[in-house]
């Protein structure tokens, strides 16, 4: 897996930068600050955590974010925050990124209100966050992850935190096929299915095919949170001559 970062901003109602640290000793068991940095007790792991005063536009953005849109009462309490915690995931492998949502949820028991994946550009609520505690890969993945529908086509972002290109399909297919298949094609690759080259064919046992083009992604600046400097790939449907 190719080394990456994962950011994630979670905004709160703490009084101070120095009350986050109180919080979370009183709230987040198995977890220690150090410095800047916090510390999971049992696996060692340590995250970099920068703590700044509120920021409005962070809230706003959460909001338009939003995968289900949050309730009224989510919506007023982020637009409330007093201050913003970020959290800084050094990932080489997928062990990393569950040990990411569990650190987030660490912050979220001392007083965070919801999650903004700075990486993906998708934001959770508390209680979404939340709401399964379970080792699973793939519902690391739904997190971290977000697809948008674009002008030709729809495409995936935040596939760089696991160390892969984001997908994009063109937007001729059916909208729940082109979901279908840009979370079947990540997946395989995150769940250790073999890799493709450009040129390669990507098939589903219904006998879909689709040719892999292999491009940089020029969504975004470089210096965007949202580039992904793995690339972007095209999968392109094949036609069947008969």
């Amino acid at each position: 897996m190719n080394r990456t970062q994962v950011l994630l901003a979670i905004p709160g109602n703490w009084s101070s930068a120095e009350a986050v640290n109180e919080q979370i000793s009183l709230h987040s068991e198995g977890y220690t600050m150090a410095g800047l940095l916090l510390l999971e007790d049992e696996t060692g792991k340590a995250f970099t955590v920068e703590v700044i005063e509120r920021d409005p536009a962070l809230a706003e953005a959460m909001i338009h974010a939003s995968t289900s849109g949050f309730t009224p009462k989510v919506a007023k309490g982020l637009a409330r925050h007093t201050h913003i915690v970020y959290l800084i995931v050094d990932v080489n492998d997928v062990s990393d990124i569950a040990a990411a949502r569990r650190a987030a949820n660490a912050l979220l028991n001392a007083g965070g209100l919801g999650v903004m994946v700075e990486t993906a550009g998708v934001a959770y609520s508390k209680d979404e966050w939340q709401e399964s505690k379970e080792e699973d890969l793939a519902l690391d993945y739904s997190l971290l992850t977000a697809i948008t529908e674009e002008e030709t086509s729809y495409m995936s972002w935040g596939m760089k935190a696991f160390g892969q290109a984001d997908v994009a399909v063109p937007s001729t297919l059916e909208v729940e096929d082109a979901i279908h298949v840009i979370h079947s094609f990540n997946f395989h690759l995150i769940s250790g299915g073999s890799m493709f080259g450009d040129g390669d064919s990507f098939a589903f046992e219904d006998g879909k095919s689709f040719t892999v083009e292999m491009g940089e992604d020029e969504r975004t600046s470089i210096d965007n949170l949202l580039h992904n400097p793995f690339g972007l790939i095209y999968l392109v449907p094949q036609t069947t001559e008969g």
